[in-house]
């Protein structure tokens, strides 16, 4: 039995956009002119977006590895910057899973 590929893009993205973090950076590139940030500017982004401090090794260790082995963002270790490439799935999923965190916040 052959499996649907668009339903295997859509169990990977979600699995990916599952934490609040990878939404964040993604979010984060996507307003950025040239979709490109420096890990710090995503770190302090993504501190002040969750009030937490010291993500940096979570930042090199989990959340930019998962994103740049799914092909959604290339990261420059040496240059420590990070390039989003804006994907049509994955916006509809960042765009509704904005819009229903804006109305579970507004209830």
């Amino acid at each position: 039995m052959n499996a649907n590929p668009h339903a295997e893009k859509c169990d990977e993205l979600l699995q990916l956009l599952c934490h609040r973090h990878r939404r964040q950076i993604l979010r984060f590139l996507d307003t950025q002119p040239t979709n490109t940030a420096t890990v710090d500017e995503l770190v302090e982004h993504v501190d002040s977006q969750s009030g937490e401090t010291s993500l940096s090794t979570e930042m090199h260790h989990v959340h930019l590895p998962k994103l740049a082995d799914s092909g959604l963002i290339e990261w420059d270790s040496r240059s420590e910057t990070v390039r989003y490439y804006p994907e049509p799935l994955c916006q509809d999923m960042l765009r509704t899973l904005r819009s229903h965190n804006a109305q579970s916040t507004s209830v």
